[in-house]
């Protein structure tokens, strides 16, 4: 029993799960090809309405968390079987059907889950905003505290003064505020311990899907075969 979590997005407002083996070399499915994968059970098509990035739970003969299905929405969940041919799959944007295209956080995720035939459900998921925000919280100390709003008081302070000048039309003090505000927002990113507030901060909001996918090792798929 395991589970993965795979970060991915897309441009055309779909994305997928899909056996790498399957997919064209070079170029991506087309709307036909994308049909016929999933009719072999090699591609779970999940549109998403919008572009953007997606967080995918992964759940591989195991139930996801009761924390995880309180935000699933079951009433237009979707089931079907999957095969990969080796194991190897991938969750992403259609636009990144093919081979040789090179997996990056932003488009697409690889994995390798044990080579079989499965049933799956999958959900999207519906989780407020004040949730995340939340459990993003991640500064404990008084310094990690001050860390945390420094930049975004960076920002305000440089724009304040900056505006200003500019109703004062000195705008060469302004445009000057503006450079030195830039220089002072990246000194203060390059602080000690900011690097892992980041890191806190996104292992935090891992524990929120956009999209949760569950299989089940399903024998059933090889006598459909036969």
């Amino acid at each position: 029993m395991t589970n993965y979590r795979l970060s991915a997005g897309t441009d055309v407002a779909e994305m997928a799960l899909f056996d790498t083996e399957a997919i064209p070399q070079s170029r991506p499915l087309n709307e036909k090809g994308l049909d016929d994968l999933e009719t072999s059970k090699h591609l779970i098509r999940l549109p998403t309405g919008a572009d953007g990035g997606y967080l995918l739970h992964l759940y591989v003969d195991e139930s996801p968390p009761e924390k995880v299905m309180e935000y699933c929405l079951t009433e237009d969940k979707l089931t079907g079987k999957f095969s990969s041919l080796n194991g190897r799959v991938a969750f992403g944007g259609v636009e990144s059907t093919f081979r040789e295209f090179t997996p990056n956080p932003l488009i697409r995720d690889d994995v390798v889950i044990p080579e079989g035939n499965y049933a799956f459900t999958a959900y999207r998921t519906d989780i407020p905003d004040e949730v995340v925000n939340q459990a993003i919280q991640v500064a404990s100390t008084s310094r990690e505290r001050w860390l945390d709003r420094a930049p975004l008081m960076v920002t305000l302070i440089t724009l304040g003064i900056a505006i200003v000048f500019a109703a004062f039309k000195n705008f060469l003090a302004g445009g000057l505020v503006l450079v030195l505000g830039h220089v002072s927002f990246k000194l203060v990113k390059r602080l000690p311990d900011q690097g892992a507030l980041a890191a806190r901060r996104d292992k935090a909001q891992e524990d929120f899907p956009s999209i949760v996918i569950e299989l089940r090792a399903n024998i059933a798929v090889d006598r459909d075969r036969e």
